[in-house]
């Protein structure tokens, strides 16, 4: 018979696992500064091509000459559509920030998929309120810079490190 001691230890072994897993996925506030920006312009094009068409009207008149002979005049206009090709241009931008809060620096990027996206480079040295939940940074941030309208701008964080050490 074993001692109940050792029974309970692989239960509180199991427990410290779950509440540890648990807790990577808490809600964290911070204020961080962005420290530097890249971005790049992807551009893909696409060809949507509408079928050629023809359409042929053919009209006639008929004489009859006599002895059960008739006499045919038959003319036809043929209009042709030719196939047009169009081409489709799609741009994305792709946004990498860097920045730094509470002695990490975070490498975050988003990308604009249509005009109007909140997903932009953020301004270098700026201060932005943001919300990390598990790899998603939310930054609270104004579109088009300090006095434009309010956002939330999702990014996906890459890699987070210690602030390195000023020489």
């Amino acid at each position: 018979m074993q001692h109940p001691s050792f029974l309970a230890l692989p239960l509180t072994v199991v427990l410290l696992v779950s509440v540890d897993s648990f807790a990577a996925k808490d809600k964290k506030t911070l204020t961080v500064t962005a420290v530097t920006h890249n971005s790049r312009v992807n551009q893909s094009t696409s060809y949507y091509t509408t079928p050629g068409s023809s359409n042929t009207n053919c009209s006639g008149t008929g004489t009859d000459t006599g002895g059960g002979t008739t006499q045919v005049n038959m003319g036809c206009e043929t209009t042709t559509t030719p196939a047009t090709t169009t081409p489709i241009t799609t741009s994305t931008i792709d946004v990498a920030d860097k920045v730094e809060g509470l002695g990490m620096v975070y490498t975050i990027v988003c990308t604009a998929h249509w005009i109007g996206s909140n997903c932009a480079p953020l301004i270098d040295g700026d201060m932005f309120q943001v919300v990390v939940e598990g790899t998603t940074m939310w930054v609270y941030a104004r579109k088009g810079g300090n006095q434009g309208k309010p956002v939330k701008i999702k990014y996906k964080i890459l890699d987070i490190r210690p602030t390195p050490p000023n020489p």
